[in-house]
This record gives structure tokens, sequence and C-alpha cells, in this order.
């Protein structure tokens, strides 16, 4: 059985594994105390604070109030609220050890037991206080919620972080001088246009020398022309004459 740390903030389950919470987020006095699924809220937080010899009040850390009797009822069947701590009876409470793990948490000013309307467990089911008659609904764990927080950094492992920044550097150096190989290359391309600029430029004047050597076939000229007229071809009329 462990033992109740005073001051300590636990989370107060029941068998069926649901705990104790003030309902709707409520900071007033007589917010109702109702079982929910753990969720690990505020309004499912308490811590314990001995006030007298065996004694605690309950409070929430949500809203700041206790557990308290409606009404400072006596009788079972009166539900269980939170209050303003004034000090009374109705707000104390004893933790009685059931078994190995459980606790019985019994009011100073009855001797009555927290307790579910109706034997409930779902989510949402009142509390109320009951005689004792040493049933599930009236039994308690007390989980404390340091405890469970600190459970949960275990699953991190932080030392592999540092590594994966480094190999991550390491990538950037390789970046870096793989842009520093290709920059030299990149300030090379004018000088090729540059030379291309050149021909283009060039090409003109060899235009222009193409243009300016004379065929090698020249057109006849007019004298030409006249001596081919002026010789004419042989007539065959003539020929036959001088045959006869």
């Amino acid at each position: 059985m462990g033992k109740v740390e005073n001051y300590a903030v636990y989370m107060i389950e029941n068998k069926a594994g649901k705990v104790l919470e003030v309902g709707e987020f409520n900071r007033d006095n007589g917010g109702g105390v109702r079982i929910w699924a753990s969720a690990g809220g505020k309004t499912q937080q308490w811590q314990l604070e001995k006030v007298v010899e065996d004694y605690y009040k309950i409070v929430n850390l949500f809203s700041g109030k206790v557990l308290d009797i409606a009404m400072q009822g006596i009788e079972d069947g009166t539900w269980v609220h939170q209050w303003d701590y004034i000090g009374s009876d109705s707000q104390l409470w004893a933790l009685e050890p059931v078994g190995r793990s459980h606790f019985k948490i019994k009011s100073k000013l009855c001797g009555k037991c927290v307790d579910l309307v109706g034997i409930g467990s779902a989510d949402g089911t009142p509390v109320q206080i009951w005689a004792d008659v040493d049933g599930d609904t009236q039994k308690w764990k007390l989980v404390a919620v340091a405890e469970k927080e600190g459970k949960a950094p275990a699953a991190k492992k932080p030392g592999r972080k540092p590594g994966v920044k480094k190999a991550a550097g390491k990538a950037d150096a390789k970046k870096t001088a793989a842009k520093a190989a290709v920059k030299p290359a990149a300030k090379a391309a004018p000088k090729a246009k540059t030379a291309a600029k050149a021909k283009a430029a060039a090409s003109p004047a060899a235009k222009t020398a193409l243009k300016a050597k004379p065929g090698p076939k020249a057109k006849p000229g007019p004298k030409a022309k006249v001596a081919a007229k002026a010789a004419p071809a042989p007539s065959p009329k003539a020929d036959a004459k001088t045959g006869e």
C-alpha cells in the first residue's frame, strides 16, 4: 500500500478506471462532482492536505474548492459537490486502506463512504455518500499526477537530435562545395557568347566579299553579238545552182 503524501496531487480512480472530476469545468460553489474517463485535466486532479490527524481536505486543482457533502447531509444518497473550504466536518475525509492499492474515502461528519449513484460506471455518474458496504464503487485508487508526468519523458531520446543536426551540417557543406564548383563554369559562359557574337559580326563582311567577286562567266558584249549576226549560214539553194 502506497503512503499518502501530504500536499501531493492525485487522480482519484475507481475500480472501473474512471476518475473523480468537477463536472462542466465549474468553478462555482455547488458544482457537481462525477466520474469520467481519465483525460489528465486539472478538473480531475486533487490535492490532499492534512488538516487534523488522519483527516484531509481534498482540493480540486481547477476550481480551488474542496470535496464537500451537500447541505452537510448525513443520509445515504446525499450528493457530493464542491464548495469553498470553511473548515466543516463535511469537508474532511479519512483514507482507509483496502487491500494492496485502494482506499475508502470516509466522511468525518458521518463516517459514510464516497460512492456512486446507482452503482454506476458510465461517464457522468454523480458521486454520493453511502454506508460502508465494502462495494467496488466505494474503493478508490490514488494515482500520483507527478508520477504519471514523470513517465512520459522516458520514451524520448534527445541524444539523437544533435546527430541529425551534424548530418544536416555536412549535407549543407557538400551543397556549398557543389555550388562553388558550378559557379566558375557558369562564368565561362559569357566568353562563348562573345565568340558567337564575333562570328555573327564577321558574317556580314564575308557576305560582302562574296558579292564583290565576279562570276566565272561574263555576258557576251555587243560586238560579239554583231559578229554573230554578220556571218549568215550558207544557203542550201545557192549550192544547188552551183551543182547545175
